[in-house]
């Protein structure tokens, strides 16, 4: 039956004793008329299930911020920090006070021993999870309104000096080494951006290539000629079929991970004799040399993938001889 004419009826069942036959007929013909204008539907009465738990508002963060472009290994500093917090604090999402972070954060460095330098990369996690919340209405107070940066001491990394770069290469043992650290040097590369590259990828001719850097931006690198001597080199004295740029020495020769390349340069780095060997401070190193032989910092920025200047003033370690050279330059 249409609910309609179910709900004139009941009408008509409810004033039939105090109405004449007219009159109530003359109810039902108005109802009648008024409600054929409408689509009347049953309320229901099942209960709608919103899944508003922390772990669910984590999860939508975390899809929020891929589809912003951020990588994969972004996300999962975004994950473990929240989650982490999440299941230690035990709480409603918008329950959660300043002080419940504050005391969360005293406990982590106490009790994991972590400089405020990663304790304060924890923290901006937890505020870019909480400004979603409230930007999505989803909390009514932001409790990282009121958490303020933790300060620590920012260390000069100093880049390799030229007899350091001199023993690594010395230390190598393999042409695949030499030609990784050459490779490193000469194109300012983050590891990530080196484990995706194909041989393929490698313009011999123009002696540059381009790699997928953070945020999915794409950005040319460019390569001495020796670094691209000593990667032909390399590449010519492969057996494997391997696509990847730089692979493992043993069969069946898979590509060269991120923990591969770190663990390879720690080892060349001991029998060197040469402390704090990693990847990035290539990535340094080759800033300071641009910036010291005269580069412009813009176009230091544009090689390493900087989008912020202040990111490039950072990685550049500006030596004592220079700033004094600069000064009796200048000064007088």
């Amino acid at each position: 039956m249409d609910l309609r004419t179910t709900i004139i009826d009941n009408i008509s069942m409810s004033v039939r004793a105090i109405l004449t036959d007219e009159q109530l007929q003359a109810v039902q013909d108005a109802l009648t008329l008024q409600l054929n204008a409408y689509e009347i539907q049953e309320r229901t009465t099942e209960v709608t299930v919103i899944d508003n738990t922390p772990d669910s508002m984590l999860s939508k963060f975390l899809a929020t911020k891929r589809i912003e472009g951020k990588s994969e290994a972004t996300v999962q500093r975004y994950r473990d920090a929240c989650y982490l917090m999440i299941h230690s604090l035990c709480k409603p999402l918008y329950e959660i006070t300043t002080y419940d972070l504050r005391y969360y954060l005293a406990d982590y460095k106490r009790c994991r021993k972590v400089s405020n330098r990663t304790l304060d990369g924890i923290r901006r996690c937890f505020s870019s999870f909480f400004n979603w919340l409230s930007a999505e209405g989803l909390i009514g107070r932001n409790p990282c309104a009121a958490l303020s940066q933790i300060k620590y001491t920012k260390v000069v990394k100093k880049p390799y000096t030229g007899p350091e770069m001199e023993r690594l290469k010395q230390a190598c043992t393999s042409i695949r080494d030499l030609a990784l650290l050459e490779f490193l040097y000469a194109s300012g590369c983050r590891v990530s951006e080196i484990v995706r590259l194909n041989r393929s990828d490698i313009n011999f001719l123009t002696r540059d290539a381009v790699v997928l850097g953070k945020g999915n931006k794409e950005r040319t690198i460019y390569l001495t000629p020796v670094a691209l001597m000593h990667l032909q080199d390399y590449l010519n004295a492969r057996t494997d079929s391997n696509p990847a740029l730089f692979a493992g020495l043993k069969a069946p020769h898979k590509r060269l991970s991120k923990a591969g390349i770190e663990t390879t340069l720690k080892q060349i780095g001991k029998r060197a004799g040469v402390e704090n060997v990693h990847p990035h401070r290539y990535r340094r190193t080759l800033a300071t040399n641009l910036l010291d032989r005269g580069a412009n910092i813009q176009d230091v920025a544009t090689i390493l993938g900087h989008a912020d200047l202040k990111t490039t003033q950072i990685y550049c370690y500006i030596s004592q001889q220079n700033v004094q050279a600069a000064y009796r330059r200048y000064a007088a």
